[in-house]
């Protein structure tokens, strides 16, 4: 797949941490892990000998195993985890006849995908608290940075930057708040024979699970789940969510950064080339890249939804899918949270563009402010209707949104010229954002502190 291993795209379509988590040779890896950890829960019940649980234990690694003759294998009878086994039984002898006692495929093949994701797993959510992080710090830096608020898509009433960074920072915080809670159902083991009775162990079995489990330091879940693959689909929604916050970000981001808005921008490192075509060009290709990965993550969950529709106690039909699903999941999400931390880290901040825009119809999108003061004294419908025919002169003149007001005998009999004057500064109507990203932040703080 050039666009996740190849030199043109590899680094835009993930990062080499994760490759490196996701690579054939880690898999295979963990396929004898697991089969090794296998042998010593057996070992431990007395159903195999103890030497042939420390032979396998000992060649659980691809210096014992042929990759050309697993590929070979793999040609000849198109099932992957017996091509594994047999060709390292053939390289490690009599130890070799007691590799898979009792298993069948799917249970070391799911369980050594769950190995895989358990290091996946470990470094999202680290880079995801790299995220919180650094919204924590971009929140506390402008929680009194007054912006425009826009619903909409339009000019609302002023509300802070770090509010807005703030609402972020509280998602991506439920993000690490749904990864955490995922845990205990996602990481377990996979081994109950066949059809899921365990049958080829006998009462045994219900041991073996316990051995394997903590060899592993996996959990032991109550039934196979060959064909129950929710977990799998929660995982990939959990994900498909976080990425979904990352790409509002982006997409903030992006939409603040246009030239006629200018409130922050994409820190564009030097010397690089936005486009073919026009020189002048330098791209926010970060966040553009984060949207476009939250689709295919998106994407990639409800693909995996569709897979828990399995037939009868196993469905390779379904199963396969996630051999292609999650491996590529991982490294969508591993690249958009690498982009948002770099872009969160360099983001240039405004605040003189802020306070333009934000003045840019005079006092007019302090009217709320103007018009809570005016209903104490006539009443809210009353203040909502005098209030607005003072907006709408101003709209369509030359005078201030004050001067309008100070038109109205209504607005003078129970304002002041110099509280008409206060009321219409936009700075001075953001409530309480300063405390609301106190608030926010201060959980950040306990969560770190726990860490």
């Amino acid at each position: 797949m050039f666009h996740t291993q190849g030199a043109l795209f590899e680094d835009a379509f993930g990062t080499a941490e994760m490759r490196e988590v996701f690579a054939e040779e880690r898999y295979i890896e963990a396929f004898m892990e697991s089969e090794a950890a296998l042998a010593r829960a057996e070992a431990r019940a007395g159903l195999i000998p103890e030497k042939a649980a420390a032979g396998i234990t000992e060649t659980a690694s691809l210096e014992y195993l042929d990759i050309d003759a697993v590929e070979q294998r793999v040609a000849e009878i198109d099932l992957f985890t017996v091509a594994i086994i047999e060709t390292w039984k053939d390289a490690i002898g009599d130890a070799g006849e007691y590799i898979h006692w009792g298993a069948t495929s799917q249970d070391i093949a799911d369980t050594a995908m769950i190995l895989l994701i358990r290091e996946g797993f470990a470094i999202v959510e680290r880079d995801l608290r790299a995220v919180r992080d650094e919204l924590a710090d971009l929140a506390a830096e402008h929680a009194e940075t007054p912006i425009i608020g826009r619903t909409h898509h339009v000019h609302a009433i002023p509300t802070t930057f770090g509010l807005k960074a703030a609402t972020w920072l509280d998602e991506v915080e439920r993000g690490l708040d749904r990864l955490d809670e995922l845990r205990e159902r996602l990481f377990v083991i996979e081994f109950f024979g066949a059809v899921g009775t365990l049958a080829s162990l006998g009462k045994s079995g219900l041991e073996v699970q316990e051995y394997l489990a903590e060899e592993l330091e996996l959990g032991v879940p109550r039934t196979a789940w060959f064909a129950a693959r929710d977990r799998l689909a929660e995982l990939t929604n959990v994900f498909a969510t976080v990425a979904s916050t990352l790409a509002k970000i982006s997409r903030n981001v992006l939409m603040l950064g246009r030239e006629e808005i200018g409130e922050v921008e994409e820190h564009v490192p030097e010397g690089m080339i936005g486009s073919s075509t026009m020189p002048h060009k330098r791209n926010p290709v970060r966040s553009e890249r984060t949207v476009g990965l939250a689709a295919m993550i998106r994407g990639h969950a409800a693909t995996m939804n569709a897979v828990t529709e399995a037939y009868d106690e196993r469905d390779a039909g379904l199963w396969y899918v996630e051999y292609g699903v999650v491996p590529e999941t991982f490294l969508y999400l591993s690249r958009a949270l690498r982009n948002t931390t770099e872009v969160l880290d360099t983001l240039d901040v405004y605040p003189e563009a802020m306070s333009s825009n934000l003045n840019v119809h005079g006092g007019l999108v302090a009217s709320e402010a103007v018009m809570m003061a005016l209903a104490e004294t006539i009443g809210r419908q009353s203040a909502h209707d005098i209030v607005g025919e003072a907006a709408m002169k101003a709209l369509d003149s030359e005078d201030s949104f004050a001067d309008c007001l100070r038109d109205d005998k209504r607005v003078t009999d129970a304002l002041a010229d110099e509280e008409i004057e206060r009321l219409t500064d936009p700075t001075e109507y953001t409530g309480v954002a300063d405390s609301l990203v106190e608030r926010t932040i201060e959980r950040t703080r306990s969560e770190s502190e726990h860490q």
